[in-house]
């Protein structure tokens, strides 16, 4: 990654505390781009034994800054339309512009573990047990919310900027629960379905202002949160879970000059686990 592919270029990418989108900050960083990391919780990596072994800063903010980058921090409820709208204005006057938006919020759970009390080693994440049938309404409210609402809410408020300079590259972060509808992992596969659709459209509208808008769609992939999952090796033709630095790699094609003539686009990362 010794090449800046992204110098000059400003990224803000959201849930960006730990897991997967503290990956693609790092990765984008490394490559040159100035960084905005957005997420309701700047520290949400203590809880997570796995997460707090792979920092090598108080918060991913402090990592940015000791690679050379500039770098905001920003702690907003992305669920919230009008703060997503003033969280992207001020990255634009700090920052100058903004160039990648990575959409990574989100999560299928009704509460994470650094919103809940108890001591720290002890905290879990309460997942979604609803169905399609049956999902009560602050767990559907929840859910949707986190997953579609941020994203959209996100897309809407850097789309302005992106074609005022006639520019841009987003990546959406779907799911594989997104594109199997036998999954059980409701209602978070809908919000997840829903991403896809709207990054299609979302596509078409901005392409003629030079603007790639794709998605992402992981399946199996090992982060503090989701815990480890290589017992379901076997279950994958590539024989191993992923990782984030897989995920990283497909961000970094979406976002550079490599992928300049691709848009509306799904890519599954999940080692060839979705036959669909």
């Amino acid at each position: 990654m010794s090449e800046q592919k992204l110098a000059g270029k400003v990224a803000l990418i959201t849930g960006a505390a730990r897991g997967l989108g503290r990956g693609y900050a790092l990765r984008l960083a490394a490559l040159g781009a100035d960084i905005a990391v957005i997420d309701r919780n700047l520290h949400g990596a203590e809880v997570y034994e796995f997460e707090r072994e792979q920092m090598t800063g108080d918060t991913v903010v402090d990592e940015i800054e000791s690679l050379g980058r500039r770098v905001m921090g920003l702690e907003v409820d992305l669920t919230d339309r009008v703060a997503t709208e003033q969280a992207a204005a001020g990255i634009v006057d700090t920052l100058g512009r903004v160039d990648i938006c990575v959409c990574n919020a989100g999560g299928g759970t009704i509460a994470f573990a650094d919103e809940l009390d108890g001591p720290e080693g002890e905290r879990v994440d309460l997942n979604t047990t609803g169905t399609p049938a049956d999902t009560p309404q602050d767990m559907l409210t929840r859910v949707m919310d986190t997953n579609l609402m941020t994203c959209m809410y996100t897309c809407m408020a850097v789309a302005p900027y992106m074609k005022h300079q006639r520019y841009g590259k987003i990546v959406t972060v779907s799911s594989t629960a997104g594109l199997d509808a036998g999954g059980t992992y409701h209602p978070y596969g809908t919000a997840k379905a829903a991403i896809i659709h709207y990054t299609r459209t979302l596509a078409q509208e901005l392409g003629p202002y030079n603007i790639n808008v794709n998605t992402i769609a992981p399946g199996i992939i090992r982060t503090g949160r989701l815990g480890d999952r290589s017992h379901q090796a076997e279950r994958i033709p590539l024989r191993r879970e992923g990782t984030i630095e897989d995920c990283a790699k497909v961000v970094e094609f979406l976002v550079t000059d490599l992928s300049d003539y691709v848009t509306g686009r799904t890519i599954v990362i999940d080692g060839g686990l979705f036959r669909g």
